[in-house]
C-alpha cells in the first residue's frame, strides 16, 4: 500500500533530488520508503521542464541513425577547474533535527524563515569567528619550534 505524503514533503523531496541525492539516500532523511520517493518525484514536474510536455527519450533507438552534434563536444572541466562547489554538511543531522528543519521550511520556497535562518546564520558567524580567533593565536604561538629543539 502507498504511503500518502504532503506538498512539504514532496517539495523536499524535490530539492533533494535537484541535489543529485538518490531515491534511497532522500528516503531515508526523510523517513520514507524509496519507491515514495520516486513516486514524490513522477508526481512534481522538474522546475525547468513543463509538466505538459513528454520527457525526452533517455536513449535512442537501436536502428536511429548517430547523432551528429551542432557543435563540438566538450569535456567538462576538471574537478579542479576552481568551479565553485556546493556546500555540504560535514557531519550528519540527527533525524530529529532535519524533520525539524523541514517542518519550518515554506513548502513553497524551500526557504526558511528569514528571523530564523538569520539566527542559524549569526550563531555560525560567532563559531567561525572563535575558529578564526583560535587560529591565529595557534599561528602567532607556536607550540613548539622543531628547528630550535635540534
Amino acid at each position: 500500500m502507498s504511503t500518502p505524503i504532503d506538498d512539504a514533503t514532496r517539495a523536499t523531496v524535490r530539492q533533494l533530488a535537484d541535489k543529485n541525492m538518490s531515491h534511497r539516500a532522500i528516503g531515508r532523511e526523510l523517513g520514507i520508503h524509496h519507491s515514495t520517493v520516486a513516486r514524490a518525484l513522477r508526481a512534481t514536474a522538474e522546475p525547468d521542464a513543463p509538466a505538459d510536455e513528454p520527457d525526452e527519450p533517455r536513449h535512442e533507438p537501436h536502428d536511429a541513425p548517430p547523432h551528429e552534434p551542432d557543435e563540438p563536444d566538450t569535456a567538462p572541466p576538471p574537478p579542479t577547474s576552481g568551479a565553485p562547489r556546493a556546500p555540504q554538511l560535514i557531519h550528519d543531522l540527527p533525524r530529529w533535527l532535519v524533520q525539524d528543519l523541514n517542518i519550518l521550511t515554506d513548502p513553497f520556497t524551500g526557504q526558511l524563515p528569514e528571523p530564523l535562518a538569520r539566527a542559524i546564520h549569526t550563531a555560525a558567524e560567532q563559531r567561525r569567528a572563535t575558529w578564526r580567533a583560535n587560529a591565529e593565536q595557534r599561528a602567532s604561538h607556536p607550540s613548539h619550534d622543531t628547528a630550535t629543539a635540534q
